[in-house]
C-alpha cells in the first residue's frame, strides 16, 4: 500500500515523498486506517518498523492551524528520544508553514518554556514525562487536547513513570481524546498499566514473537583465548570493517575502558553513556549523523528507540541481564527494510544467557576467530549449569533466619547465618537431585517395559 492512497492531507503526502517514504510497512498498514479514524490503539512492533509514523501522521492530519492551543502531546521516557521525535515533527514544517511544535525537556528554563507556550501555542508538544507534568501543574498546557501518545510505553513503565503518566491522563482524559501507546515489546505488567490508562483499546501487532527478526543475523564470536575478550573484539572489527558499528557495554566503566583502548588504536570512535552532559550527547549524535565516526561505544542508553542512520553492525561486549535489552540493542540495525548483523563477543560466564536466548528462538551462528583474522563456522560447547530456584517456603525460611539473627549482633554472626542458610539450600539441592533420580528411574522402567512388550 502507498501513503498517497491514504486519507492524508496533501502537504503530508508531499513531505513523505520528499523523504522518499512511499510504501507503508506492515505495522503501518495495520495501524494507520484505525488511527486515521481517531481510534485509540496499542501498537506493538519490532524496532525499525515505522511505529513513529503510526501516531505522527494521524496527529498531523487532525491539526487545526487556526486554533491557538496545544492539540497533541507526545510523551517519551528520555531527553534523547524526545529530541529524536521532535526532529521528525520538524521535518514536516517546510511543507506546512502553520505547523508549530515545541520540545519540552528538563535542563531548560521552565519559565521560558511556559512563556513560549503561552505567547505562541504550539499545536504539538513533544517531551519527557516529568517536565510535561510540571507544565500541566503550572497551567501552561490546556486540558482539551485531541491526541495523547505514549511512545516507548514499556520503557516509561519500567523506568517508574507510572504515577506521572497517571496524573497526566487524569488531567487531559476525555471521551473524545485519542490515546495511542507504542512499544517494541509488551509484557504482563505493561499490559495491565496500559489497560488502566487506555481502557478497552484495540491492540495492533505486526509480530507473533518479539524474539524473531528475519532482518538480523546473530553471531557468537570466540577465539582460543576466551580470557582476552578485547583481543577478540579487535580481531573481529579488523576483519569485518563495518560502515557504522555500535559496540554495547554493560556499564559505563567498561564503556570508558573500551573507548580509550579503541581510541589509542587510532579508530574513529565516539562514546555515549548517561554521565555525559546534555551538550556532549547532542554533539555525539550530530557528529554521527554527519559521518564523522565509524564506531560508537555505548551503554544501553542508546539501545532504546534511538534511530541512528546507517548502523550495519551491532557488537555486544557482554550481555545485559534482561534478555529484552539484547533485543533492543540489536534493533538499532536491520531497520526500515535493511539487513543487519549482530555479534556477541564470547566471555566466560555468559553461557547461560546464550542458552536462554537460544531457547527463545535466537538462532546463533558460532564463529571462531583464527589468528590470521578469518572467521570460520565452528560449534562451541557451552558450559551451562541451570540455577536451582528455591520455592516460596524455602525463601521464607531464609528471610526468617536473616531477620532473627540480624537483630543480635555477636562475633561471627554473619558466618552463622551463612551456615544456616547453606544447610537449608543443601537440603533443597539433595531433594532436587533425588527427585531427578526418581524421574530418571521411572522413565527407564517405562522404556524397559515397552522394550519387553516388543520382544
Amino acid at each position: 500500500m502507498l501513503f498517497k492512497d491514504l486519507n492524508l492531507d496533501k502537504w503530508i503526502i508531499n513531505a513523505l515523498a520528499h523523504a522518499h517514504i512511499n510504501e507503508l510497512t506492515k505495522i503501518q498498514e495495520q495501524a494507520l486506517p484505525y488511527a486515521l479514524n481517531k481510534k485509540s490503539l496499542i501498537i506493538t512492533s519490532q524496532t525499525g518498523t515505522g511505529k513513529t509514523l503510526c501516531y505522527l501522521l494521524p496527529l498531523l492530519n487532525t491539526l487545526n492551524f487556526n486554533e491557538r492551543k496545544v492539540q497533541g502531546v507526545i510523551l517519551l521516557p528520555t531527553k534523547e528520544l524526545a529530541r529524536q521525535v521532535a526532529s521528525k515533527v520538524s521535518e514536516f514544517k517546510s511543507f506546512q508553514p502553520g505547523l508549530r511544535s515545541s520540545l519540552i525537556i528538563g535542563n531548560q528554563d521552565i519559565h521560558q518554556q511556559i512563556q513560549s507556550i503561552k505567547s505562541n501555542p504550539p499545536q504539538i508538544i513533544v517531551g519527557t514525562v516529568s517536565r510535561i507534568l510540571e507544565l500541566i501543574k503550572m497551567h501552561a498546557i490546556n486540558r482539551d487536547i485531541n491526541v495523547l501518545v505514549l511512545d516507548e510505553a514499556d520503557m516509561l513503565i519500567d523506568l517508574g513513570f507510572n504515577r506521572q503518566v497517571n496524573e497526566i491522563f487524569e488531567f487531559v482524559n476525555s471521551d473524545s481524546l485519542q490515546k495511542i501507546a507504542c512499544s517494541a515489546t509488551t509484557h504482563y505488567s505493561l499490559a495491565n498499566h496500559l489497560k488502566k490508562y487506555l481502557g478497552n483499546t484495540k491492540v495492533i501487532t505486526a509480530s507473533h514473537s518479539i524474539w524473531s527478526n528475519q532482518a538480523i543475523t546473530h553471531n557468537l564470536v570466540y577465539s582460543n583465548n576466551t580470557h582476552d575478550a578485547f583481543g577478540t573484539l579487535l580481531g573481529l572489527i579488523n576483519t569485518i570493517n563495518p560502515y557504522f558499528c555500535i559496540i554495547f557495554a554493560n556499564t559505563k566503566n567498561i564503556a570508558n575502558d573500551l573507548y580509550e583502548k579503541l581510541l589509542n588504536r587510532n579508530l574513529n570512535v565516539a562514546l555515549l553513556h548517561k554521565d555525559l552532559s546534555t551538550r556532549e550527547r547532542k554533539n555525539v549524535y550530530r557528529d554521527i549523523n554527519v559521518g564523522r565516526y565509524q564506531y560508537l561505544v555505548a551503554t544501553d542508553l542508546a539501545s532504546r528507540g534511538l534511530d541512528i542512520n546507517g548502523v550495519d553492525v551491532i557488537i555486544s561486549y557482554g550481555l545485559p541481564e534482561d534478555d529484552l535489552w539484547y533485543m533492543h540493542r540489536i534493533g538499532r540495525t536491520g531497520r526500515a527494510g535493511a539487513r543487519g548483523v549482530a555479534y556477541t563477543i564470547y566471555q566466560e560466564g555468559i553461557d547461560g544467557q546464550i542458552t536462554r536466548l537460544g531457547r527463545k528462538h535466537i538462532q546463533w551462528n558460532y564463529l571462531f576467530l583464527n589468528k590470521d583474522g578469518t572467521l570460520i563456522n565452528k560449534p562451541l560447547q557451552l558450559r551451562y549449569k541451570p540455577k536451582l530456584r528455591f520455592d516460596d517456603e524455602t525463601n521464607r525460611q531464609i528471610k526468617m533466619i536473616i531477620g532473627l539473627n540480624s537483630q543480635k549482633v555477636r562475633p561471627g554472626y554473619k558466618k552463622k547465618i551463612r551456615n544456616k542458610i547453606n544447610k537449608i539450600k543443601q537440603a533443597k539441592r539433595h531433594e532436587f537431585i533425588e527427585k531427578k533420580i526418581k524421574q530418571h528411574l521411572i522413565a527407564k522402567n517405562i522404556r524397559d517395559s515397552k522394550a519387553k512388550k516388543h520382544r
